[in-house]
């Protein structure tokens, strides 16, 4: 009820929602869905948010491309916001979106994507993925008895593969790179008219992701951070958190905007290239690398949603850290000893990247942090065995004195 339209990231054209479908019909561009702010400010002050029983994404459904509250019986969303006890001198929030159904933060696009397939119709759905979104596509979709096929690299972890398999989907193993899997998810969808939710192609995954900067400023008391880091492979959450910022900003529910940090691992940093080569201009060309990252879940070649990402940096007065993988293994102990937080790889880099952006005096003392992981540890325990090994000791069932 309150969608004026969709504006196109890369060219600016409007559109009507009933002229689109995925991307922009004139330059083939992300594209940007708007609401009517006013109308939302005057009909649903944010006192109304207080009173909701919704414990999911749900208690945003007004602010949602959705008529109304599809059937999934899945509680997505409404995830922990832990104050988390530090010496870095900030007031530092960790975010768990493991706690998520299928595990991560993607489920909150699925939800979106799946609602509006519902109220289409649509029995059949498809994405490419390195196996959070194929995961979450799965789970969400296994729930609602929708069929589902997922394009996946031949690399992606084999936790993430057993999920896939687990909730029913049917797997496409592509020989080649992420980009790859896109590609072919793409020709696939075209072909057989399978609904496609692929990260950027489908602007309804932002709108899911936006709902996570929601829930912070709420479970804040409305009182945005001054900062909220997270990491970037595609670009898609880093751009639909800063999608919902943008959005409470707009209706007058939050005071000011936080600074957007995005990190990204040096064998995968497309992103981090791209706000180096635009400088601050609005003419943003997204480069491409060679991602052979430990974090699969952000090793892209060609960004999807890039150029919004970018400019989230850009209006943010944000910046992209870039932190190896030996810094992101060690996040996941830090993360988990520290706070109690089990995350994998791409979800623990934004920790990383904190402890590089102290080290280079970005952050200011006293400033209010937050940090989402956007994936739980179960989905690569390999990964986390090679930062955690030491901690276990053979021994024999008859050495009680070797046990101190």
């Amino acid at each position: 009820m309150y969608i004026e339209g969709a504006k196109c990231v890369h060219c600016g054209k409007e559109w009507q929602i009933s002229e689109i479908s995925y991307q922009c019909p004139t330059c083939q561009g992300n594209l940007d869905i708007v609401y009517n702010y006013k109308a939302l400010r005057n009909n649903y002050p944010k006192t109304r948010f207080h009173q909701s029983k919704l414990n999911s994404i749900w208690r945003y459904l007004p602010f949602l491309p959705l008529k109304k509250m599809p059937k999934l019986p899945l509680q997505v969303g409404w995830t922990p916001l832990y104050p988390a006890t530090n010496d870095y001198g900030i007031k530092l929030y960790i975010k768990d979106e493991g706690r998520n159904p299928s595990g991560s933060l993607k489920d909150r696009a699925t939800a979106i994507v799946l609602g509006a397939a519902q109220e289409a119709g649509i029995t059949h759905l498809t994405t490419a993925s390195t196996g959070n979104a194929g995961s979450s596509l799965a789970c969400l979709a296994a729930s609602m008895g929708i069929a589902t096929t997922v394009f996946v690299p031949e690399k992606a972890p084999k936790a993430k593969i057993a999920q896939l398999c687990i909730f029913g989907t049917r797997v496409f193993s592509v020989t080649g790179s992420y980009d790859d899997a896109y590609d072919l998810c793409m020709r696939a969808s075209n072909a057989l008219g399978w609904y496609n939710r692929s990260t950027g192609y489908n602007p309804l995954t932002r709108e899911g992701k936006k709902t996570c900067a929601y829930e912070i400023c709420e479970q804040l008391n409305w009182q945005p951070p001054d900062w909220v880091i997270v990491s970037v492979g595609d670009g898609n959450i880093l751009s639909g958190l800063w999608k919902g910022f943008k959005e409470l900003y707009a209706m007058g529910y939050i005071a000011h905007l936080p600074k957007m940090a995005g990190v990204q691992s040096f064998d995968s940093n497309a992103i981090a290239l791209s706000v180096r080569s635009a400088k601050g201009s609005t003419n943003i060309d997204i480069a491409t690398v060679q991602a052979s990252t430990i974090a699969d879940s952000i090793a892209v070649n060609t960004p999807r949603d890039g150029v919004f990402a970018v400019k989230a940096i850009q209006e943010s007065k944000g910046t992209v850290i870039e932190v190896s993988d030996t810094q992101i293994l060690i996040a996941i102990k830090t993360v988990a000893q520290r706070w109690g937080v089990f995350g994998e790889p791409a979800g623990v880099a934004c920790v990383a990247g904190l402890e590089k952006l102290l080290e280079e005096g970005i952050l200011q003392p006293g400033e209010m942090v937050v940090c989402v992981i956007t994936g739980n540890g179960l989905k690569d325990v390999t990964s986390a065995l090679k930062v955690s090994h030491e901690m276990i000791t053979k021994i024999a069932p008859d050495a009680l004195d070797e046990v101190n």
